[in-house]
């Protein structure tokens, strides 16, 4: 967001400065004379400026408003939080029914859809968590003339290679990455084992240099930890660690409602129950927030996906069950109880029950969106060579 509010604040300024040009020109030469010109020719230059003044004006406006669509509060921490299996068609009864109060104060107070997207081609966990956290799609793309390279990251259990990279034969910069090399404080915490590829990627081994003002290193990731299949201790150490020494970035994953939905199925009793468990989750973070004073009012957590799921299983990319998730963002400047396609009508669009693929104009909200949304409220640039917000205009705020 940063980025292209600097972006639109000079277009705004060459535009306001060119339609005062034009505002007084024609009044100046009428009271001095058409110098060189005719009449006629005279009109038709009145007319066209006219013209070019009242586009620039309105231009301009355009712009500005869109650059003030973004939280004015100080936001000095971002959650970003992915609720393993969490298909909107299996949440949204739910929330109806009044089961799940956290996630509906996620509503009440912050702008959210339930009809956000994952990757077009993979509805997978390892894959689609790797969007969230490099703003790139799984394949590599030809989005009109510009060829995109994804992260290519297809694994999904522990029998991994070495690192992102290696799969990639190319550095594929993070979230943790721009976070740790701005001097903020990263943390990753997950409920699986094989979310230790991100660790092994960013460690102080295969972490990139840092090219960024005073060198932090190059681990990019300052708290680790895997609470293998056990949320509550993980969320207990989440909040001991918020509490000592507070990361400005985390990444926290859990794992309740898939490994449900693979056992008993995505909709059965099972799988609702570990929907309620992340719920309970989500409150004991809101506890934390609204404790701390060094967190209320400066937070802001971002709630999505890597997928939904139908039986027991969630591998089909084209079944709307496994593709349409939540997206919530809830905290500190963010507008409360709205939509966020009608917060980004200039950007996003909906996509109904449709799948779109990456080179469709507006894109629909991804999962991969979270990334580069908890750089920009952080005041950060865009992760490097990404394309999921890569111009940070996902915007949450009026």
């Amino acid at each position: 967001m940063r980025k292209s509010v600097m972006f639109s604040s000079g277009r705004q300024g060459m535009f306001s400065g060119f339609a005062a040009f034009l505002r007084s020109a024609p009044r100046g030469i009428h009271e001095a004379g058409p110098s060189g010109l005719t009449p006629r020719a005279f009109a038709l230059w009145a007319t066209l400026a006219g013209a070019l003044a009242l586009v620039a004006v309105v231009f301009a406006a355009s712009q500005g408003a869109a650059a003030d669509a973004r939280p004015t509060a100080p936001v000095n921490y971002v959650i970003q939080i992915s609720m393993d299996g969490l298909g909107a068609a299996w949440l949204e009864p739910l929330l109806k029914a009044g089961d799940l109060p956290n996630f509906a104060r996620l509503q009440r107070e912050g702008a959210w859809t339930l009809n956000a997207r994952t990757d077009y081609d993979m509805t997978i966990t390892l894959p689609n968590h790797t969007c969230m956290v490099t703003g790139r799609p799984v394949r590599d793309r030809s989005i009109g003339a510009v060829a995109v390279a994804g992260h290519v990251w297809t694994t999904n259990d522990d029998n991994q290679p070495a690192n992102l990279h290696g799969n990639r034969h190319t550095y594929i910069a993070s979230t943790f990455d721009v976070a740790h090399d701005h001097g903020l404080r990263t943390a990753l915490l997950a409920t699986k084992t094989k979310f230790k590829i991100y660790d092994n990627s960013y460690d102080g081994a295969s972490g990139s240099p840092d090219k960024v003002g005073p060198d932090n290193g190059r681990d990019k990731i300052d708290y680790y930890l895997i609470s293998e299949s056990n949320s509550p201790a993980q969320v207990a150490a989440f909040i001991e660690m918020m509490k000592s020494d507070p990361a400005n970035y985390s990444f926290v994953h859990f794992h309740d409602a898939d490994r449900a939905g693979h056992a008993t199925a995505w909709g059965s009793d099972e799988y609702n129950a570990a929907v309620k468990a992340d719920d309970g989750y989500l409150g004991e973070i809101f506890q934390l927030i609204d404790t701390d004073p060094r967190l209320k009012g400066h937070t802001v957590v971002i709630v999505s996906a890597d997928h939904g799921g139908t039986g027991n299983n969630h591998q089909e990319s084209a079944n709307p069950l496994n593709y349409t998730i939540p997206f919530f963002v809830w905290g500190a400047g963010v507008t409360h109880g709205t939509d966020l396609y009608a917060l980004n009508g200039r950007t996003r669009k909906d996509p109904g029950t449709a799948r779109p693929d990456y080179d469709a104009e507006p894109q629909p909200i991804r999962n991969g969106d979270g990334g580069n949304l908890a750089l920009s409220l952080l005041h950060l640039p865009a992760i490097p060579d990404s394309l999921i917000d890569r111009d940070e205009d996902l915007v949450v705020a009026k």
